[in-house]
C-alpha cells in the first residue's frame, strides 16, 4: 500500500470552515480559523465584503457542521489513521502485539540477552509508543463524533489502548534495554507469569479481558488510567494541536514576510547608492 499522509487537525477545521463558506481561500481561510479559535465571542471576522459575523456566531455555525455532517468526516480520519498506521485488520495488530510481548519476554529472560534481542525490544517499544499516540488521536476524533460508529469505535480503540499499555509497562519493567549481558535463574522466573499471562490473552478473542486482580498483582493494569476513563476529554488536546499549528504557521509567516521585507529594503538601498554614486 502507498503511503498517505493523515490530515492534521488543522487541515479538518479548515475543511468544515470551508463547507460553508467556499470562497475563503489562502490567506483569509487561515485568518479566518484563526479567530474561531482565538478571538473574543464579539469580534467581529469578515467573511467576505458584505459579510461579516461575530467569533461567537461563526464558531457556532462551524460547531454544526463539525458535529453534523463532520462527525462522519471525523470517524472516517480516524478510520484513515488507524489504516494508514495500524493496517488493513486492526485486531490482527492486536494479536501480532500479544506475539512479539511474548517472544520479547521469552527471548530477553533466556539467559543472555544478544544485540538481535535488544533491537527487539527497542523497535516494539518505539513502535508501539507512536501507536498509543495514534490511539490517543483516534479516540478523540471518534468521542467528537458522538455518532453510533464513532462510539462503538471508542470502545474498541480503549480495550486496544488498555491491553498495549500492559504490554509495554510488562517489557519495559521485565527485560533489560542493554544488549551482551546475561540474565539470571530469578529474573527467568519472575518473568513467567507475565508470560503466561499474555499467552492467555491470546487465547481470547478480542474484546475479552484478564481478571482485575490479576492485573493489579503483576503491577501492570491501566484499567484505571484517567486518560482512558469514559468522562475523559481527548478531543482537547487535538484542539491545542490547532493552536499550535497555527501559532508555528503564523510565526514562519511573519518571519517570512520580515525577512522578505528587509531584502527588498536591501536591495532598494543598494540600488539609491549606485543610483547616487552616478
Amino acid at each position: 500500500m502507498a503511503e498517505q499522509k493523515a490530515q492534521t487537525s488543522i487541515e479538518i477545521l479548515s475543511e468544515a470552515v470551508q463547507r460553508q463558506y467556499p470562497d475563503l481561500k489562502g490567506q483569509k481561510l487561515k485568518t479566518a480559523v484563526r479567530e474561531i479559535l482565538l478571538a473574543p465571542d464579539r469580534r467581529m471576522i469578515e467573511i467576505d465584503e458584505k459579510r461579516r459575523l461575530s467569533a461567537k456566531d461563526l464558531r457556532f455555525i462551524t460547531a454544526n457542521i463539525l458535529e453534523k455532517p463532520a462527525a462522519d468526516i471525523n470517524v472516517q480520519h480516524a478510520n484513515t489513521i488507524e489504516l494508514i498506521n495500524g493496517g488493513i485488520d486492526p485486531v490482527a495488530e492486536y494479536f501480532s502485539w500479544l506475539s512479539e510481548t511474548t517472544l520479547i519476554l521469552n527471548h530477553l529472560n533466556d539467559g543472555f540477552v544478544t544485540k538481535e534481542d535488544a533491537l527487539e525490544r527497542e523497535k516494539f517499544l518505539e513502535l508501539t509508543d507512536q501507536r498509543e499516540a495514534d490511539l490517543m488521536v483516534c479516540l478523540g476524533l471518534y468521542e467528537s463524533s458522538r455518532s453510533k460508529e464513532g462510539m462503538e469505535r471508542v470502545k474498541f480503540t480503549r480495550y486496544k489502548l488498555q491491553r498495549l499499555r500492559e504490554m509495554r509497562t510488562a517489557i519495559k519493567f521485565l527485560t533489560k534495554s542493554s544488549a551482551d549481558v546475561e540474565t539470571t535463574r530469578s529474573e527467568y522466573d519472575a518473568a513467567i507469569p507475565y508470560y503466561k499471562y499474555f499467552k492467555n490473552l491470546q487465547k481470547l478473542p478480542f474484546g475479552y479481558d484478564m481478571p482485575y486482580e490479576q492485573k493489579v498483582q503483576l503491577g501492570i493494569s491501566h484499567d484505571n488510567d484517567e486518560d482512558l476513563e469514559e468522562d475523559y476529554d481527548h478531543y482537547t488536546p487535538i484542539v491545542n494541536d490547532m493552536l499550535d499549528d497555527l501559532k508555528r504557521q503564523d510565526e514562519w509567516y511573519n518571519n517570512f514576510t520580515k525577512k522578505e521585507d528587509e531584502n527588498g529594503n536591501t536591495q532598494n538601498s543598494e540600488q539609491n547608492a549606485e543610483l547616487t554614486g552616478r
